[in-house]
C-alpha cells in the first residue's frame, strides 16, 4: 500500500519558526557517525544502513541538509531528518522532508518537529517553495505535527481520501477542515538559490 503524502507550500503558508529545546543542539551528521545514526534508526524500527546505503542517501540530501539533534550533555543522537531533492520524477521542483525520526527515550521535547522545521528552512534556502513528505497511516502523532506546521494531505491516489478521513477521525479533526490537495494540484517552481 502506498504511503500517505503531504505537501507544504511556502508561497501560501508561513514558514514555522525553528526552536530547539533547552539541553539539545541542532547540527549536521558527519560521515563518521554512521554507527550512532544506525542506533537512532533501530530505535524507531528502521533498518540499519551499510556505508554504501548511507553514502547513496547522502547523494540525495542537500549539502548541509542531513540534520541531527543531539543531547548536549551526553552527545546522544535524539532526532534526525534529511532535506532531500525530489523523489518524484514528474515534480522536479518539489523538495523532500525525509527520514524523520526521534529516539523513543527523547520524546516529549518536540525534537521531531524541530528537526523537520530545520529541514524545511534548508529546503527553502536552496530555492524550493514546495516540499513533500511520505508517512504512514499509523504515525498519528507525526501526522498531527505536520498538520499543525501547515502541511496539507495530498490526495494523489484514489484511496487517499478514505485513508485521510480515518486519520482525521483518529485526530478528532473535521476532514473538511484539513484542506486536502487534489491529485492535480500544481506546485510553484523553485526560485533562485539563496545559499
Amino acid at each position: 500500500m502506498a504511503q500517505l503524502r503531504m505537501i507544504f507550500n511556502a508561497k501560501t503558508t508561513n514558514m514555522p519558526k525553528l526552536v530547539v529545546a533547552d539541553g539539545f543542539r541542532l547540527r549536521n551528521i558527519l560521515d563518521s557517525e554512521l554507527d550512532h545514526y544506525n542506533v537512532l534508526r533501530e530505535s524507531v524500527g528502521f533498518s540499519t544502513w551499510s556505508v554504501e546505503q548511507f553514502h547513496n542517501y547522502r547523494k540525495k540530501v542537500l549539502p548541509r541538509g542531513m540534520f541531527l539533534i543531539e543531547e548536549i550533555a551526553t552527545g546522544f543522537f535524539a532526532a534526525s531528518a534529511g532535506a532531500e531533492t525530489t523523489d518524484i520524477t514528474e515534480f522536479p521542483d518539489l523538495g523532500v522532508l525525509g527520514w524523520v525520526m526521534t529516539h523513543p527515550e527523547m520524546r516529549g521535547h518536540h525534537l521531531g518537529k524541530s528537526v523537520s522545521v530545520a529541514c524545511m528552512h534548508r529546503l527553502y534556502q536552496e530555492g524550493y517553495r514546495t516540499f513533500s513528505l511520505l508517512s504512514d497511516d499509523f504515525r498519528v502523532a507525526a501526522l498531527k505535527t505536520y498538520l499543525d506546521l501547515g502541511w496539507k494531505p495530498w490526495l494523489y491516489m484514489k484511496d487517499m481520501k478514505e485513508r485521510w478521513e480515518k486519520v482525521a477521525e483518529m485526530l478528532g479533526r473535521n476532514f473538511n477542515l484539513i484542506n486536502c490537495l487534489s491529485a492535480d494540484t500544481e506546485f510553484p517552481p523553485m526560485e533562485h538559490c539563496l545559499c
